[in-house]
Order: structure tokens, then sequence, then C-alpha cells
């Protein structure tokens, strides 16, 4: 068996606004230590597509310098997939295995987000090359999190039992009070993390969702080409949440204990103990997340449990407990200052590259 690492660069993560925009989005971001998210994943994940098997990036045609010069950083190489258009998780995913099961019909792919925090780079290997071997059976398995407190920023599995088992159930992001019902009854954080081959992952689309599997059949580049065709603009847009895991009788969970987190919104960043950055003078303060861009100087007195993010063309301040309402400074903007949600200099945007 060969496993197949696939980092899916989708996502906008509008709730770190002001320092992800949609021309660099947080995953490109060193927002937990001195690497990028990124960065980190390809780290994690690369060993994993050792001998037989490679690195994938699905991402979208606007991010391929990010993705050149950040590969490159790393030493790293990987076969990349870019989408014209962003189509959601599902036509994504299609895409990969389509590509995988053209060189490899038995190959096992392992999707991973590319922001997501996950410290214990030996851990995430273990429970990934556990999951191929049921992967390799047929199940779709996704890795549950053991949950460190009710949080109502995440979605919940309830799994038929402990270790490897069958999923009972996959529910939205909960209330705080469900939150807590949930931790009880023993249900997992849902991590987004899925393993499963890719022809199996191949006939659970041709079941489920056939224009999403044709589409991105049709957009597969020829030879070393890594853009997709313009037909994959075709795929209806759709999770694969929504396209096969709510649907499949192979949905298996792995629950995993190692440290985890999706990085979604400014207090999760701060949660990491790593995510401060820049210059700045603070006094009578604590608990604050603060980043500011160089040649810029934050000061904070008396202050506690804000997040002040400072870009040159934006500042953000936001009590730490609010930070999921950031998305709605988001959608705020797109009618009273659309020119602040991205950056107005060709200088504060990523080069081209050489992926084409």
């Amino acid at each position: 068996m060969a496993l197949y690492p696939v980092i899916m660069c989708g996502g906008a993560g509008t709730r770190l606004w002001p320092a992800s925009r949609p021309s660099r989005p947080k995953q490109f971001l060193a927002l937990a230590g001195e690497r990028s998210l990124f960065q980190e994943t390809v780290a994690r994940c690369a060993p994993l597509a050792s001998g037989a098997g490679r690195l994938i990036v699905v991402a979208g045609v606007q991010h391929a310098g990010w993705i050149d010069r950040q590969l490159a950083d790393l030493g790293v190489e990987a076969a990349v997939l870019l989408e014209p258009e962003p189509r959601d998780s599902a036509p994504a995913m299609a895409a990969a295995a389509a590509w995988i099961a053209q060189r490899d019909p038995e190959g096992v792919a392992a999707y991973v987000a590319s922001d997501h925090f996950i410290p214990d780079h030996d851990a995430f290997r273990r429970a990934v090359r556990e999951a191929a071997g049921a992967a390799e059976t047929g199940r779709i398995v996704t890795l549950g999190v053991r949950p460190r407190s009710p949080s109502s920023a995440y979605g919940y599995i309830k799994p038929a039992g402990r270790g490897l088992s069958a999923v009972e159930a996959f529910v939205e992001k909960p209330d705080a009070t469900t939150a807590e019902t949930y931790i009880g009854a023993g249900y997992l954080w849902n991590s987004g993390n899925f393993i499963v081959s890719a022809q199996t992952l191949v006939e659970q689309l041709e079941r489920h969702e056939p224009e999403v599997l044709k589409a991105a059949r049709a957009a597969l580049p020829e030879g070393e080409t890594t853009k997709l065709a313009e037909v994959f603009r075709t795929s209806p847009k759709i999770s694969i949440d929504y396209a096969v895991m709510e649907k499949t009788d192979a949905a298996s969970v792995l629950e995993v204990d190692f440290e985890w987190s999706d990085l979604g919104a400014w207090d999760a960043i701060a949660a990491t103990g790593a995510g401060s950055a820049g210059a700045q003078v603070v006094g009578d303060s604590e608990n604050c997340l603060i980043r500011a861009p160089e040649g810029v100087v934050v000061a904070a007195v008396g202050v506690s449990g804000l997040a002040i993010i400072v870009e040159k063309d934006a500042v953000l301040v936001c009590d730490l407990n609010r930070a999921q309402d950031v998305k709605g400074v988001v959608e705020a903007l797109k009618a009273v200052a659309p020119g602040r949600l991205d950056f107005e200099t060709e200088a504060d945007r990523p080069q081209t590259g050489t992926l084409q």
C-alpha cells in the first residue's frame, strides 16, 4: 500500500482578518511558530509519502506563488493540482482521488487541511497509518479528536465505540450547553481529516455525486501540467460532508488524543502560546495576543484578554471571547469598506511563482 498525503489549501480564514485575506489566506501565515501553517502541514505529512507514495497539494490557482515559494523553502517536492475556481471540498478531493487512481489503483489518500495545528507530528502519522489499514478494506476513516473542553467552534462525531469504530452520526457545531452534553456522551471533535483509498472515494462519488466526479476526471491535467482544466468549474459546489459522509455506510472514525486545533479564530491562535509577533510594549496587561508588522510598535497598558492585530492598512481590537464574531466584521466591510477585504498594493500580494 502506498500513502498519498493530500494537503487541501482551500478556505479564506475570514475570522482571522485582517491578517488573513483572499490573496494571503491563513495557511500561508506563520500563526503558531516560525513556519507557516502550510509548511508545518507539509513537514508533518511528507514522511507519510515515503516509498511509492507522493505528496499532493490541491489549491486555487491564485495561490500558486505561495505554494511554490514555501515548498522550495522546505526543499520538498509535491504534485500540485490548481483549481481554476473553488468548488468546495468534494470536487477538490475528487480531483486528487482521480489523479491517484490513474497512477496507483490501490493507493490510499490521506486528506488533511493545510491550516491545522498538530504539534505532535509523530502521533499524527501513527494515527494516519493505522487509519490507512482500515481504508484498504473500503472504509472512509476520519480522525476524531478526544475533546479537551466543550467547544461550540467544532463539529462533532458520535462514534459507535472506542478506538476505531463506525460512525453513528455527524453533528453540526452546537451551542455551549449542547457541547457539554456531547462531551458527556463520548462524542469526538470532527477534525476534518479523511483517510480513504482513491478507488473507494471514486466509487462513493459515482454513487452519491456523479457530476462531481465527472467534472474532476475531465479536468485532470495531462503530463506535468498542474492546472485543472476549465471544466472543473462545472462541478457542483458541495462539501465532502454533504456529498459523501452523511450518505455513506462506509464511514469510520479513529479516536485520537493528540493536541489539535483548526485555528479558526484569534482565540485559538492565542491558545497555542506562539501566536504573538512583532514589536510590542506591554504594561500591566495579561492574556493578550498582539501581532504587528515590521516597522510598527504596539503598546498595551492595563488591558487583558484582547487580540490586537495590526496590518499596514487595518487594525483589529477584539475581546478574545468574541473572536468568532470577527466573521461578522468581514461581512460588514463588504458594505462599508470593501477595499479592506484584501490588500490594495501589489507589494502585499504574492508573486505569481512558477506553478502554471
